[in-house]
């Protein structure tokens, strides 16, 4: 879950799943200020939230729970002992 006051309003006034992965082409690291992402994706994306500099530079952990089972897709800012530290 995202620490941006911005998007979490977007999440809860969308009243629909959403899913918004890191802002960054495949491969390249993720950009920590607006400009980077223009830079990024120049003109190809209808709009941007610039919810301000990102505080952290490392992509979001994804994990899908498989059988009950959660799973790391990708391994981000949030480790798998944190993960265990709150399943427990």
């Amino acid at each position: 879950m995202p620490s941006n006051n911005i998007i979490h309003e977007v999440i809860e006034k969308s009243n629909i799943p959403l899913a918004a992965p890191s802002a960054n082409i495949s491969t390249k690291p993720s950009g920590t200020c607006v400009e980077d992402i223009k830079e990024d994706f120049d003109g190809n994306v209808d709009f941007i939230v610039d919810g301000g500099k990102c505080n952290i530079g490392i992509e979001s952990t994804v994990v899908k729970v498989i059988d009950e089972i959660p799973v790391i897709l990708r391994p981000g800012f949030i480790t798998e002992d944190d993960i265990k530290n709150v399943i427990r």
